[in-house]
């Protein structure tokens, strides 16, 4: 049964997600966007942008790749990009983790990021591991009220130092931030 704490919508607080986003690229000459989790490419077509491309797991959604972001964010080639966009539900831990991984991702590309958390979300496997958390059991709630932390932890474990972000607090806390890479 859903509820309506359960129901996934997609692009909620759409005016202050495109204020962010110009926010984040004002000093941008040109937009250069790969949008992973695009679902219906709302967001980018508020902006003029040079090049554009989407990608989405599920499929006939918006004019996208039909893909798996977390796995093809260690593979591709994210020197032509100048923005990375990962609106996703939940916390992006693991695809954060392969784009700050990927060796041509350029100093200088912004990337935009919504995280969003309770105690009952839960969090990936590699980041219980990542900070040795993997062999806990019980009181799971205690670690997964801990997911933006540690998301923000392996921010600064990657070398981000500034992060800008607001938080929307209702059953879920929703960070919606960005950052630049140095």
């Amino acid at each position: 049964m859903l509820t309506r704490h359960s129901i996934k919508t997609d692009n909620a607080n759409v005016a202050d997600k495109v204020f962010l986003r110009q926010r984040a690229t004002e000093h941008l000459d040109e937009l250069r966007v790969l949008d992973l989790y695009a679902g219906e490419n709302m967001l980018w077509g508020n902006f003029d942008c040079a090049r554009y491309y989407g990608v989405e797991i599920i499929k006939g959604k918006g004019r996208n790749l039909h893909a798996d972001c977390v796995r093809m964010a260690s593979s591709l080639d994210l020197s032509g990009f100048n923005v990375i966009d990962c609106d996703s539900y939940g916390v992006p831990f693991d695809v954060m983790v392969n784009l700050l991984d990927n060796p041509t991702l350029r100093a200088g590309t912004v990337i935009v990021f919504t995280a969003i958390s309770n105690k009952m979300s839960g969090i990936s496997k590699r980041c219980r591991e990542m900070f040795g958390m993997d062999k806990m059991t019980g009181a799971r709630t205690l670690v997964n009220g801990m997911a933006l932390e540690l998301f923000y932890a392996l921010l600064a474990k990657r070398g981000v130092n500034d992060v800008y972000y607001y938080s929307i607090k209702s059953s879920y806390v929703k960070n919606y931030g960005y950052f630049v890479i140095t």
